[in-house]
């Protein structure tokens, strides 16, 4: 009986320890119902890394509506590229945890100033703005 209830307590904590990752498992979110998607990209897509020094570089760019959005990951730390940042709106997208090499690719239907980050390192570390303008 003493077994049962050690094996109980031990699937119990391994099922609330895989359950509470906050990784999406590289999931990437669609855009809300209202964004009307790019039908095709306009331009040559906007290059930004981002790097072992936690930072996206370059942090600020402006592109055009529907022009690409091209983040690279440089060097062996990962991260993501999420929006909107928290206590902002906009785009909603996630890349997931990306590796060295990875890359994650948008494009904005609408113009406007977009806010994104890095869930793994925080908004308040490593943050960026896209402004997409018509």
């Amino acid at each position: 009986m003493r077994t049962l209830k050690v094996f109980a307590a031990v699937a119990v904590l391994a099922a609330g320890v895989a359950c509470s990752s906050s990784d999406n498992g590289g999931a990437i979110q669609t855009p809300p119902p209202s964004a009307t998607p790019c039908p095709t990209p306009v331009g040559s897509p906007m290059k930004v890394d981002a790097n072992a020094t936690l930072k996206f570089s370059p942090a600020s760019v402006t592109v055009k509506v529907c022009q690409p959005v091209d983040w690279t990951i440089v060097g062996a730390i990962p991260h993501t590229i999420t929006s909107p940042t928290p206590g902002t709106t906009g785009a909603t997208f996630d890349s997931g945890t990306l590796n060295e090499g990875q890359a994650f690719t948008h494009s904005f239907a609408a113009p406007g100033t977009y806010h994104y980050y890095c869930k793994i390192h925080g908004a308040s570390v490593m943050s960026g703005t896209i402004t997409v303008t018509s």
